[in-house]
């Protein structure tokens, strides 16, 4: 009894499902859309699917039916819109760019059949970031990887980062002494006269 009912709902759905697939047309639902004209239309006059469209756009919305949205972003941990950045315009420096690299630090490198990278380390963000061949790095395009070093290449210019061994590197000097204070000059004490 209850698998002739299932069937019958089956049955039912399938058949309203085909009958709506069989009555329905593309253009019912968008205009069909006329060929490209052959000649470009002067840029003041609007093609004559424009007119149409727009006569579509309900222009009762506004922005102000959107306020609550761009108030409280959905996808923000902290729901807060972003702040405005400063746009301030960018001076190019030609002597900060020859020591732009000075600071970054090649932590290590990884050579493999299947995959050649070097992590490096910038002060100025918190995680290390993984380089391959290929790839840009503060305007620099990663050239080649060797196993102690990164070479990089900048509108033909090239420099390279190296990997630093810190099981030769040269034990610490002790640190300096600082002379000890000295206390003044005792004075001389009279000599006690020897006993008899």
């Amino acid at each position: 009894m209850i698998r002739a009912i299932l069937g019958l709902v089956v049955l039912t759905l399938v058949a309203i499902l085909s009958l709506q697939w069989l009555g329905w047309s593309p253009d019912a639902i968008a205009p069909a859309t006329s060929p490209a004209p052959t000649e470009p239309a002067p840029a003041n006059s609007a093609s004559p699917a424009a007119p149409e469209l727009l006569s579509k756009l309900d222009a009762a919305e506004s922005r102000d039916s959107y306020v609550s949205v761009v108030e409280h972003p959905l996808f923000r941990p902290d729901r807060k819109p972003e702040e405005p950045e400063d746009e301030e315009p960018e001076v190019p420096v030609a002597e900060e760019e020859s020591h732009e690299l000075d600071a970054i630090d090649l932590s290590a490198v990884l050579i493999s059949p299947t995959i050649v990278s070097a992590w490096v380390k910038n002060p100025a963000e918190p995680k290390l970031q993984r380089l391959r061949i290929g790839d840009e790095f503060l305007g620099w395009s990663v050239s080649d990887i060797l196993e102690d070093r990164v070479l990089l290449v900048r509108q033909g210019e090239q420099d390279k980062l190296i990997l630093r061994d810190y099981s030769k590197s040269p034990s610490a000097a002790p640190p300096a002494r600082t002379p000890a204070r000295r206390s003044p000059p005792r004075p001389p004490r009279p000599a006690n006269p020897p006993k008899r």
